[in-house]
């Protein structure tokens, strides 16, 4: 298998037939194999593979991160690397993993009322449990400096500004609006959010998020929360900076 692996991602052919991504994507998980058969049996092939340094430091992330996992894994756990894995390479548009419980479910009636369900109890998917949703949090959380952001807090004195003059349930609706629109997450880097309830705006990411923080910090702030933006400090110095 390793050997089929070596040859699947530097042979000439093959090179010259398939697109350099999926050339490289797969040589870090033959990588991997790599590394586990090396720490299995003492062979190393990793210079087979002719790796780029990028390739080769990819391959030992994901196996550290496979070490981490063994030492106390759960059942079930090594799916989350399956997805991690994806999302490093770009791969996990082209697939979606889900229960075999809800997979072999015989019944479309109640996969149906089922999902009605869920929707109902959990309209913005604030409880709901997304390995992928959370990590992409995670990252978010982490990308995050100690420091104050202060175009977050510039946005959020638009957005106290705005609110001023909106009636608390239009406010509450806004919020709504933009939970959906935020169901699997923002991008603060991107640009060109809209919201139907402020016609003729258009939000960059980190102001569409401030909007976010703001409009649930008055009309749900005790679901407040369960956002997990890390906008606290911001939303303090924008509320002294509104009031002056």
């Amino acid at each position: 298998m390793l050997l089929n692996g070596i040859e699947a991602v530097t042979d000439s052919k093959i090179m010259d037939l398939s697109p350099k991504e999926i050339i490289s994507q797969s040589k870090t998980y033959n990588l991997v194999h790599a590394l586990q058969f090396k720490a299995l049996f003492g062979i190393d092939k990793l210079s087979a593979f002719k790796a780029s340094p990028k390739e080769l430091q990819l391959a030992n992330d994901f196996y550290k991160e496979f070490e981490e996992y063994k030492v106390d894994k759960e059942p079930a756990e090594e799916y989350e690397l399956i997805q991690h894995w994806a999302e490093d390479l770009n791969l996990d548009q082209y697939f979606e993993l889900i229960s075999e419980k809800g997979f072999r479910a015989n019944s479309t009636r109640n996969d149906i009322d089922q999902l009605l369900s869920a929707i109902e109890n959990d309209p913005f998917e604030l409880e709901t449990h997304d390995p992928k949703k959370e990590r992409e949090m995670q990252k978010f959380q982490a990308s995050q400096t100690t420091e104050t952001n202060m175009a977050v807090v510039m946005y959020m004195v638009d957005a106290l500004q705005f609110f001023e003059t909106q009636s608390q349930e239009n406010i509450k609706s806004i919020a709504f609006e933009i939970a959906f629109l935020g169901t699997h997450g923002f991008n603060p880097q991107k640009e060109g959010y809209k919201l139907s309830s402020i016609p003729g705006k258009t939000f960059s990411g980190y102001h569409i998020l401030a909007y976010y923080y703001i409009s649930w910090a008055l009309a749900l702030p005790e679901k407040l929360h369960e956002l997990q933006l890390p906008f606290d400090k911001e939303y303090e110095m924008a509320k002294q900076m509104n009031s002056n």
